[in-house]
């Protein structure tokens, strides 16, 4: 499930601004979700579904809606970010799925190798798996069922999210399991690591790619298709 908000003016990636406009950053948001749609797209297969789960609906207007032929849109509903997350895993194991995996729309350069990485832990007995965020949060979220005491009362947006889910997991008994760090976007020191990244290989996140070279944070070594 790739869990995203949809594009909205000021509403989205804000802690960009000022080294952004507000128009900016809702750009650079709907390039790394389209990069994202694209990317959990790719993941589908006779045994796997995926879908995009929006805060609210895309505008027709979207360039996202574009992209997503063949994929499902679902609706996170109310509360915080864990009730979310928490209402689409419950949801998700109601429909009898065996492994579930949420994913952010704010590391659009994100491996496969690494939600593999954290799908297997899954497989090897683990409760839950997550892939770190260098910035103390995670940038997946895999589970082979509910784990509603790891979603619940969480400091979501700081740097103790990560370390507060720990905690959790070992006071409710769950084998919660790491794979190695990614990077995230969330605040404008965030962008200049993203556009390295995208400069060694922009294929990955081929619409931010373009959106960063058109702003002129860094120039692609390699053509951007």
């Amino acid at each position: 499930m790739l869990f995203a908000k949809a594009p909205r003016l000021f509403d989205v990636k804000t802690r960009l601004t000022p080294a952004l406009t507000a128009e900016q950053a809702m750009r650079l948001h709907e390039a790394m979700l389209a990069d994202q749609i694209a990317f959990v797209r790719a993941q589908q297969s006779d045994d796997r579904e995926c879908e995009l789960c929006l805060d609210q609906p895309l505008s027709p207007r979207n360039p996202e809606a574009h992209a997503m032929d063949g994929l499902s849109l679902t609706l996170q509903g109310e509360g915080d970010l864990g009730a979310r997350m928490d209402r689409a895993l419950t949801r998700a194991f109601s429909d009898g799925v065996t492994r579930a995996a949420i994913v952010g729309a704010d590391a659009p350069t994100l491996p496969r190798r690494l939600l593999e990485d954290a799908l297997a832990h899954l497989d090897d007995g683990a409760d839950a798996a997550v892939v770190p965020a260098l910035d103390g949060g995670y940038v997946v979220i895999a589970a082979s069922h509910s784990v509603p005491a790891l979603l619940a009362d969480i400091p979501w947006g700081t740097p103790s999210v990560l370390a507060v889910t720990r905690r959790r997991a070992t006071e409710g008994g769950l084998v919660l399991a790491e794979t190695a760090p990614w990077s995230d976007v969330d605040v404008a020191s965030d962008l200049p690591r993203l556009a390295s990244e995208l400069a060694d290989d922009p294929s990955r996140a081929t619409a931010t790619a373009s959106f960063l070279a058109a702003l002129g944070l860094y120039a692609p070594s390699k053509p951007v298709v």
